[in-house]
């Protein structure tokens, strides 16, 4: 894991590679930033690193506070509710609802300038995934700074594999091909007398996993219109609604025929990778790098024991668009030192030191700038099995933007967690798929009503 040195700080983030770039005007008062807490040291040690970096530079204050990612949101929603609110806050999860949502009540400030100082640097589904309607102008502007990204990884226990008699060649690349395989794995493992599960779905009515797992599979059935960019829901296309049923059951199907562990109906956002780690489970989607990340100070497990995966090819053998997670900086409107978060935020967005930062961070998550492969090799060193593939996934291949970026309404479906219920309906209440979809995409009509994009 990265330490936080004075080395570190000067010149593992190129500190004077940006003396021409910041103001050094001192600011009236620190510049409060919240930011989430990190899954392991070295993010926060990277954070740390960067906002002392800026301070020997600018000459100003950062107040900054790390919050785990379920507090930090509560944080926030009561914050922006009540007005009494930091300058910056960057926040993962923001992307799904807080930001869109806030953009359309206007208690965000529209940060173009600052995004206009490395607008071209980013790929375009970044910078679509800030863009948000503001229902108050009547008009979408740019409410996030895009900070960095993730999509979904498929994370497996090789050893597991061997040991049921296959290798990685084995592994087929197609979707449903892919997921099964898993399944046959199982079954040879528990043949061998091993209390295993071959798929570790993520299925709780309660955190983020589940969503983007669902999210996934809807696309990879043919639903990426679920939702248009100019925000209009498209639920009545049949071939929306059949990839929708068709996601609740290649999800269902084998928790019901016990290829996912019991407990899967109830984790948290961290239960996945624990049980990854104890190897309850042979694969398991995960939302970011954090799986392999985690085991950086392990080599024989990250190099030789883990493999990562992308988001497989569709059943017909092309190409998947991968959903991206875009990690928003955002500044609420009631801030005491705008000027001073827009500086603090340009400085952090110059890709050099954007790259540091990330790099420093353990490589759970991927720049959202493809100068990035070019400035540092460690994003395509062909001796990481893990972080080329994630980067490859996120800056090469196709990527579409959330859907709640169209419309807000969809931040609702996915914080009441309607696709999850969908999965328990047939799960827990014994429900169809088809049915428990038209339930779902009742609701989620229901919500769209009290969004009317113009």
């Amino acid at each position: 894991m990265t330490k936080l040195t004075r080395r570190t700080v000067t010149a593992g983030l190129g500190l004077l590679s940006a003396t021409a770039t910041i103001k050094r005007t001192k600011a009236a008062t620190p510049i409060v930033a919240w930011w989430t807490q990190g899954y392991y040291k070295a993010e926060d040690d990277a954070v740390k690193a960067s906002v002392a970096a800026y301070e020997a530079l600018s000459g100003n204050k950062v107040d900054l506070q790390l919050v785990n990612q379920a507090d930090l949101i509560t944080k926030t929603v009561a914050a922006l509710t009540t007005g009494d609110v930091p300058d910056v806050i960057q926040a993962v999860g923001g992307d799904r609802f807080i930001m869109p949502q806030n953009a359309w009540e206007d208690r965000l400030e529209e940060v173009g300038d600052v995004i206009d100082t490395q607008r071209a640097e980013y790929i375009k589904s970044a910078l679509d995934s800030v863009y948000c309607y503001n229902n108050v102008k009547k008009k979408r502007g740019y409410y996030g700074i895009p900070m960095k990204g993730a999509t979904l990884m498929e994370q497996v226990w090789l050893p597991l594999v061997e040991e049921a008699g296959y290798t990685v060649k084995d592994i087929p690349k197609t979707q449903d091909a892919y997921f099964d395989f898993f399944q046959d794995v199982q079954t040879k493992l528990r043949a061998k007398g091993k209390r295993i599960f071959g798929l570790g779905y993520s299925m709780a009515a309660k955190e983020g996993d589940s969503n983007n797992l669902f999210n996934s599979f809807l696309i990879a059935y043919g639903g990426a219109a679920i939702v248009t960019p100019e925000g209009k829901l498209n639920v009545e296309d049949p071939a929306v609604r059949k990839a929708a049923i068709m996601a609740i059951d290649r999800l269902t199907a084998p928790y019901k025929k016990g290829f996912v562990p019991p407990g899967a109906i109830n984790w948290g956002d961290v239960d996945n990778n624990n049980a990854f780690y104890a190897k309850q489970v042979v694969m398991t989607p995960n939302a970011t790098m954090s799986i392999a990340a985690a085991q950086k100070d392990k080599p024989d497990v990250y190099y030789k024991e883990i493999l990562t995966h992308g988001v497989p090819l569709g059943n017909d053998g092309k190409a998947v668009p991968a959903l991206i997670t875009v990690v928003p900086a955002f500044i609420p409107k009631g801030a005491k030192n705008v000027a001073g978060a827009k500086e603090f935020l340009k400085y952090m967005i110059q890709p050099k030191l954007l790259n540091d930062y990330l790099k420093l961070a353990g490589g759970r998550w991927t720049p959202l700038m493809p100068s990035n492969l070019k400035l540092d090799p460690y994003w395509t060193d062909p001796s990481d099995p893990h972080i080329p593939v994630a980067t490859r996934q996120g800056l090469v291949t196709p990527t579409i933007p959330s859907w709640q970026i169209y419309n807000p309404a969809y931040a609702q479906v996915i914080s009441e967690e309607v696709w999850p219920q969908a999965e328990a309906m047939v799960t827990q209440k014994n429900m169809t798929p088809e049915q428990a979809v038209d339930e779902a995409i009742r609701r989620i009509k229901t919500i769209f009503e009290k969004y009317k994009i113009t």
